[in-house]
C-alpha cells in the first residue's frame, strides 16, 4: 500500500490478477517492487552465531536422529512380532509414521550437508550427506547440483529447477480426470507416494529441458563436465545401498523389507512433497519472466511455516539467501525491511490445484494455478508489467 492506504499501480495490477486467479484476500502480500534492501543489508541484520557451524553439534543431531531410529527398528524387530494379531495391525502404522517422521529429518540434516551448513569443512559435508542420502535413495551430488540452482533461480519460469507453471492450456482431458474426487485423489496419493522418485528420475513438475532429463544421468542437461564425476558417485551409493536392500530381501523376504524400511521410505517422500509443495506453489507466490525483478524479490517470494521435521520450511525462507547458516539457528526476521516482505504462516494454503479446473479453455491465471503442482500466474500476466 501507499501512503494513506492509496493503492500504486503495480499493487491494483497484482490484485486484479490474483482476484482472476482465485486467489482472493489471502494473496495480499506477493512482492512486485523492487525491494529498498540489499542482500548485504539482510546479511548484516543477522547475528553472526548463525554463521557458525559446530561438527560437534551437527554430529549430536545425526546421533540423535539415528539413536531414535535404531530404537524403533528394534521395537519393530522384537516387540511388534511378539504382540497379538490384531494389535499388530495398530501397531506398524505407529511404527511407519515414526520412523518416517525420522527419517525426513536424516533427509533434512543431508540437505543441509548439501548446503554446506553443517561443518566448516566441504569433504566432511559431502562425506555425511552423501552416505545419509544413499541411505534414503538420493542420489547426494546429483541433488545438490540440481537443488542449488533451483535457489539461484527461485520463482523463474525459465530457469527454476522444480514447481515450475504451465504456461500453455493444460490438455482436453484435464478436466475430465482431476475434478472429481477419485482424479483428485488418485492425483494427490500418487504426488505423496511417487512424486519425489518420479522428480528424480523423470524430472516430473521439473523445468523443460530440450531432452530427456534425469537425476541419476551423469550426462545429462543438469550437470556440467565438473559436476559428472560426483554424480556418478551418487549412483555408486544408491546402488550401494539398493543391493544391500535386495541382500536383506532374500535373507529375511521381500515383505520384510518393505514393512521395516519400505513404507517409512514413502512416508519420508510425503512429508518432502507436501513441504516443498506448501513452500513453493501458493497463490501468493508470483513466477517471473526474464525480465524479472531483482533476485532479491524472488528470494522473498515464499510462504513461511516452522511446524515440520528440523525447521525444513523455516529453511526454505532463509536458506536461499544465506544457505550456509546452521539449521538450528536459522536467521529470525530482525528488521522491518524483511518482515514486511514474507509471507506469514497465517495465511491459508490452496489445495493440490487450487481451485477447481473449470475448462481448459479459461484465462491464463486459472491455468496457471490448475497446473501440476503450481499455484502461480504465467509470463503473458507477468506481475511486474
Amino acid at each position: 500500500m501507499g501512503a494513506g492506504g492509496r493503492m500504486t499501480e503495480k499493487e491494483r495490477e497484482k490484485q486484479e490478477l490474483l482476484g482472476r486467479a482465485g486467489a482472493g484476500e489471502i494473496s495480499q502480500r506477493a512482492p512486485t517492487d523492487k525491494p529498498a534492501f540489499t542482500l548485504a543489508q539482510i546479511r548484516k541484520a543477522i547475528p553472526p552465531h548463525c554463521f557458525q557451524r559446530s561438527v560437534i553439534k551437527s554430529f549430536s543431531y545425526v546421533v540423535y536422529d539415528l539413536a531414535i531410529i535404531a530404537s524403533l527398528l528394534y521395537a519393530a524387530l522384537v516387540w511388534i512380532p511378539a504382540l497379538p494379531t490384531m494389535q499388530q495391525l495398530g501397531a506398524w502404522p505407529l511404527y511407519w509414521a515414526a520412523q518416517g517422521c525420522v527419517m525426513t529429518g536424516v533427509w533434512v540434516l543431508a540437505h543441509e550437508c548439501g548446503h554446506h551448513a553443517f561443518s566448516d569443512y566441504l569433504l566432511l559435508d559431502n562425506i555425511v550427506g552423501l552416505v545419509l542420502h544413499s541411505c534414503l535413495l538420493v542420489p547426494y551430488f546429483s541433488w545438490k547440483y540440481s537443488h542449488r540452482r533451483h535457489h539461484a533461480n527461485t520463482g523463474s519460469l525459465e530457469h527454476d529447477e522444480v514447481y515450475v507453471p504451465k504456461k500453455e492450456a493444460l490438455p482436453w482431458y484435464t478436466p475430465y480426470i482431476y475434478n472429481n474426487p477419485v482424479g483428485r485423489l488418485g492425483y494427490i496419493v500418487v504426488q505423496l507416494t511417487l512424486g519425489w522418485p518420479m522428480y528424480l528420475a523423470l524430472n516430473t513438475s521439473g523445468r523443460p529441458y530440450p531432452r530427456f532429463v534425469c537425476h541419476y544421468d551423469p550426462y545429462g542437461p543438469l550437470y556440467s563436465d565438473l559436476e559428472r564425476a560426483q554424480v556418478f558417485i551418487s549412483d555408486v551409493g544408491v546402488l550401494a545401498v539398493s543391493f544391500a536392500l535386495l541382500k536383506l530381501a532374500s535373507a529375511f523376504g521381500f515383505w520384510w523389507v518393505v514393512r521395516v524400511y519400505g513404507v517409512p521410505l514413502l512416508i519420508v517422500n510425503a512429508w518432502l512433497v507436501v513441504i516443498t509443495y506448501l513452500a513453493h506453489t501458493h497463490p501468493a507466490l508470483p513466477h517471473y519472466d526474464y525480465d524479472s525483478p531483482p533476485w532479491t524479490v524472488t528470494w522473498a517470494s515464499s510462504i513461511a511455516c516452522s511446524t515440520t521435521p528440523r525447521t525444513r520450511t523455516s529453511r526454505t525462507i532463509s536458506s536461499p539467501a544465506y544457505r550456509t547458516t546452521t539449521p538450528w539457528r536459522p536467521p529470525r526476521r530482525s528488521s522491518p525491511s524483511s518482515a514486511s516482505t514474507t509471507s506469514s504462516n497465517r495465511t491459508p494454503s490452496p489445495g493440490p490445484h487450487g481451485a477447481r479446473p473449470r475448462s481448459a479453455s479459461t484465462s491464463s491465471p486459472r491455468i496457471a494455478r490448475e497446473s501440476f503442482g503450481t499455484a502461480t500466474s504465467s509470463s503473458r500476466h507477468h506481475p511486474t508489467k
